[in-house]
């Protein structure tokens, strides 16, 4: 194994208020649950929480976890997503990942950072 784990963390920007400001909290929980499934990861709980306005959310996997915070008056996201390569190399489905659940949110510009873990 080439390293411990990967963190990507993103800023993701230009994402149209109102639409932000209208997602629904289980429809995007449902989107976020089924994406983990088919990036090969397994999800041990989550927890969902919504403001007015925003969504923030962490996911706890078995591999590590994803959070995200909405700010609807921006138009702006951020989301972590950390997976760890305990029993596989995970870095190319978690990066797969951020990125399918960034479309979600629909930015126009996406910032990103990888961090890769070492011991």
């Amino acid at each position: 194994m080439k390293n411990l784990g990967i963190e990507i963390v993103g800023d993701l920007k230009g994402i149209d208020k109102v639409f932000l400001a209208k997602l629904n909290i289980e429809e995007l929980k449902t989107e976020i649950s089924a994406l983990i499934k088919k990036h090969g990861f397994n999800e041990l709980g989550d927890y969902y929480h919504s403001f007015e306005p925003g969504i923030t959310g962490a996911v706890v996997l078995a591999e590590s976890h994803i959070a995200f915070h909405t700010w609807p008056e921006f138009g702006y996201v951020s989301l972590n997503v950390f997976t760890c390569n305990y029993t596989k190399d995970n870095d190319e489905n978690a990066k797969s990942l951020f990125d399918e659940i960034a479309h979600i949110f629909q930015p126009t510009e996406i910032d990103k950072q990888i961090v890769i873990r070492n011991h």
